[in-house]
C-alpha cells in the first residue's frame, strides 16, 4: 500500500464507524429517518469497501469504532457504578467493542467469501445470501455480550416498524444487510444504476408491503386499561426502609390527578425495577394485597427475593404473581462460567451472582378487567432487548400486555436510556401488544403494537405519568417460534442453491 492509501484508510473506517452512529446514537432525529436511512447505508459502504479488497483489520476498526460510537457510556459506567478505575473501565469497554466487532466482521467476510467464489452473475445474490445468513447467525449466537440486533433501528418510523411483525427485528437485520451486500456487488462489479439499485429498492418495497399487510393481521378483542408509572429517581442499588411508603405517597397523588380508577375500566399500577429493595419479597405477605385492594388497584412492582430479581404482582383476591429475572447481564448481574469460577469472580469483584428464574406456563399478572382478565406479562430491564425470550414469555403467558421494568440509573446522564429504549420498542411489534415502560430514573414510555413509540421526561428525574390504553392484540407471524429457524434455512438454503449453480460441472 502506498503512503496516500495508509492516510485513506484510517480516514475512511473513521467515516464508516460515524455512519454506524447515526443508526444507533441519535434515536429519534430528523423526524426518526436518519435511523433507518444510517442502518441500509452502513452495510452497503462497509461491503463494498470488503469486495474491493479492503483489508480486514481495517474493516474491523470501522466496525470497533461504531461499537465504541454506540458504547461510549459504558467506561463512565463501569467506573462510577462498578467501582473500576477509569484505565481499567475504559480498557474493559475497549475489550466490549473489539469482540462485538468481531462477530461483525466474520459477517463481513463471509458475504466476502461467496461474493468472490461465485460466478459473477451470480456474486450479488451470493453476497447477499451471505450477509443476511450471517448477520442472523451472529444476533442469535456470537460474539455478544450486550444483547441487540441491528434491526432496531427499523422501530423509528412506524411504517418500517411495522414490517417487524411479519420478519420480527432479526429478520430486519437480515433484510438490511442482504441488500447492502447485493447494492455494494454490483457496485463492485461496475453494474449500471439499474442494478445497483435493486438492493435498496426491493428493501423499500419490502417495508411498503409488509407495512401494508399489516392492517389485515387478525386482531383480538379490544382491552381497555388505565396505566399509572411512577419513576422515582431513587439512586440506584440502594436500600433504605422507606421506599415502599415513598412509593405510595406518589402513586396516590398520580392516582388522585388522574381521578383513577375508573368505574368500568381497571386500573394498573406500574413501578420500575428495583423500587422496593431490602427485603425477600418472595414471602407470603397479605398486606401487600390489601394496599392494592384498598386503592381498586393492580399492583406489579419491581423489587428483590434472595438472589433474584424479581417483579410481584398483588391485585384483589387472586394469587400473588412472582417472576424473577431469567435472563441476568453478564458480568452486570451474574458473572459467567461454572459455578466454581462464578464465585471465585464474585469473591474477586465483591458481588454475589443473580440467580436466574425461570419461564413457567401461566407466566403473566392477570388484572381483572370485568367478564375477563388483562394478561400482563413483565419483561425485567434487559430481557425486553432479546426478542425470543419476549415471544416465549407472551406465549406461555397467553399475554395481552407487555410491562418493561427498568433500572437506567446507572446509565447517569447518558444517552443510553434512550438505546434502550429504541432498541425494544420493536417488541411490540413482533408481538402484537403494546409494551409499557416504567424506569427508576431514566425515561419512561410506550411502545405501541402499530410502531409507535413515546418516551417521557429526562435521565435522572422524577416522573409520574397517567396513560388510557384501548388496544386490540394483533396476531403477528413474528409470535411463531419457527419464523427465525425458517429465515435461517432459507437463506441457507438459497446459499446452497447458488453454490451448486457456481460450481463448475463436468460436460
Amino acid at each position: 500500500m502506498n503512503s496516500t492509501g495508509w492516510l485513506l484508510r484510517p480516514l475512511e473506517s473513521a467515516v464508516l464507524a460515524g455512519i454506524f452512529a447515526l443508526a444507533f446514537r441519535f434515536p429519534g432525529a430528523l423526524g426518526g429517518w436518519l435511523e433507518p436511512v444510517a442502518a441500509l447505508a452502513f452495510p452497503l459502504l462497509l461491503m463494498e469497501a470488503a469486495f474491493r479488497g479492503r483489508r480486514a483489520v481495517w474493516l474491523w476498526l470501522a466496525l470497533a469504532g461504531g461499537l465504541a460510537l454506540f458504547f461510549y457510556w459504558v467506561p463512565a459506567t463501569l467506573a462510577t457504578m462498578g467501582g473500576l478505575p477509569m484505565p481499567l473501565a475504559v480498557l474493559g469497554a475497549a475489550l466490549l467493542c473489539a469482540w462485538e466487532a468481531l462477530g461483525l466482521l466474520l459477517v463481513v467476510l463471509a458475504a466476502r467469501t461467496l461474493h468472490r467464489r461465485a460466478a459473477p452473475p451470480l456474486a450479488p445474490l451470493a453476497a447477499a445470501l451471505g450477509a443476511a445468513l450471517a448477520i442472523l447467525l451472529w444476533e442469535a449466537w456470537g460474539f455478544h455480550i450486550y444483547p441487540w440486533t441491528w434491526g432496531a433501528a427499523f422501530g423509528a418510523l412506524p411504517w418500517t416498524a411495522r414490517a417487524a411483525a411479519f420478519l420480527g427485528a432479526h429478520g430486519l437485520s437480515a433484510l438490511a444487510w442482504g441488500t447492502g451486500a447485493f447494492a455494494a456487488a454490483a457496485l463492485v462489479a461496475g453494474a449500471g444504476p439499474r442494478r445497483v439499485l435493486a438492493g435498496p429498492a426491493l428493501a423499500l418495497g419490502a417495508f411498503l408491503l409488509l407495512g401494508g399487510a399489516w392492517f389485515l393481521l387478525p386482531r383480538d378483542g379490544e382491552k381497555h386499561l388505565d396505566v399509572a408509572m411512577v419513576q422515582p429517581n431513587f439512586p440506584p442499588g440502594q436500600r433504605w426502609k422507606g421506599m415502599e411508603p415513598e412509593m405510595w405517597r406518589r402513586s396516590d397523588a398520580l392516582l388522585k390527578t388522574q381521578g383513577w380508577p375508573q368505574a368500568g375500566r381497571p386500573t394498573l399500577l406500574l413501578w420500575p425495577e428495583s423500587a422496593v429493595l431490602g427485603r425477600d419479597d418472595r414471602q407470603p405477605d397479605p398486606r401487600f394485597q390489601a394496599e392494592a385492594t384498598a386503592r381498586s388497584v393492580a399492583w406489579l412492582f419491581g423489587t428483590e427475593g434472595g438472589p433474584y430479581n424479581l417483579v410481584r404482582g398483588e391485585a384483589a383476591g387472586r394469587p400473588t404473581f412472582l417472576l424473577a429475572k431469567t435472563e441476568p447481564m453478564p458480568f452486570g448481574e451474574r458473572n459467567p462460567g461454572p459455578a466454581p469460577l462464578r464465585r471465585w469472580l464474585d469473591r474477586q469483584m465483591g458481588i454475589v451472582s443473580q440467580e436466574p428464574g425461570e419461564l413457567v406456563p401461566d407466566c403473566a399478572f392477570a388484572v381483572p378487567a370485568g367478564a375477563g382478565d388483562i394478561r400482563i406479562h413483565p419483561l425485567i430491564c434487559s430481557e425486553a432487548l432479546m426478542p425470543e425470550r419476549a415471544r416465549r414469555g407472551l406465549a406461555l403467558g397467553r399475554a395481552d400486555l407487555l410491562s418493561n421494568h427498568t433500572n437506567d440509573g446507572w446509565f447517569g446522564r447518558s444517552i443510553a436510556t434512550d438505546l434502550h429504549a429504541a432498541q425494544i420498542r420493536l417488541r411490540a411489534v413482533e408481538l402484537g401488544v403494546p409494551m409499557v415502560r416504567a424506569t427508576l430514573t431514566g425515561k419512561s414510555g410506550i411502545a405501541r403494537e402499530d410502531g409507535r413509540s413515546e418516551v417521557w421526561g429526562e435521565p435522572l428525574a422524577e416522573g409520574a405519568y397517567g396513560l388510557a390504553l384501548d388496544w386490540r392484540p394483533v396476531r403477528t407471524p413474528a409470535r411463531s417460534p419457527w419464523l427465525r429457524p425458517f429465515l435461517m434455512s432459507t437463506l441457507l438454503a438459497g446459499c446452497l442453491l447458488v453454490g451448486w449453480k457456481a460450481h463448475p460441472r463436468k460436460p
